[in-house]
């Protein structure tokens, strides 16, 4: 099950840049933030990125299983 948090930024030195945490049954697997115009999702676990069309496009980032790092 994945779950959210927000939080400030860890790694910025601004305190009022807040993140979204990405958790996985417990563990740590994703942030997300904004970066000037753009959203930044950052994770160790990246598998690829699909896009769907329609009203509204998404974007769909896969994240590999954590055991198979």
């Amino acid at each position: 099950m994945i779950s959210f948090t927000v939080k400030p930024h860890s790694l910025l030195t601004d305190t009022t840049i807040t993140m979204v945490e990405a958790w996985r049954d417990g563990v740590f697997v994703a942030g997300i933030y904004g970066h000037e115009y753009v959203v930044r999702l950052v994770s160790k676990y990246l598998d690829g990125v699909d896009e769907e069309t329609g009203r509204p496009p998404s974007v769909v980032v896969k994240l590999k299983e954590m055991d198979t790092l």
